[in-house]
C-alpha cells in the first residue's frame, strides 16, 4: 500500500490507529469471558444455597445508625 499520499507520518498514525483497535478488541474479549466466568459462578453458589444481599431485605442505613447513636449520647 502506497502511504505517500497520506503524508509523512502515515505509517505511524495508521499503527496507532491499529494499535488502539487492538487493545479495544482485546478489553472487550476479556470483559465479556470474565462476565460469563462470574455469572457461572454466581450460579454456583446460588445452587448452593447462598443468596445475595441484593435479594435480602434492607437493614437501617449507616447514616439511621450514626444518628440514633448520637441522640442516645446527646440524651444522657
Amino acid at each position: 500500500m502506497d502511504f505517500s499520499e497520506f503524508g509523512r507520518h502515515a505509517e505511524y498514525v495508521i499503527a496507532a490507529y491499529a494499535m488502539a483497535a487492538l487493545v479495544i478488541a482485546v478489553l472487550i474479549i476479556w470483559v465479556r469471558s470474565d462476565k460469563s466466568q462470574l455469572d457461572k459462578e454466581m450460579q454456583a453458589l446460588e445452587a448452593s444455597g447462598i443468596r445475595r444481599r441484593s435479594t435480602r431485605r434492607a437493614g437501617p442505613s449507616v447514616s439511621q445508625v450514626v444518628s440514633s447513636g448520637a441522640d442516645d449520647k446527646s440524651e444522657s
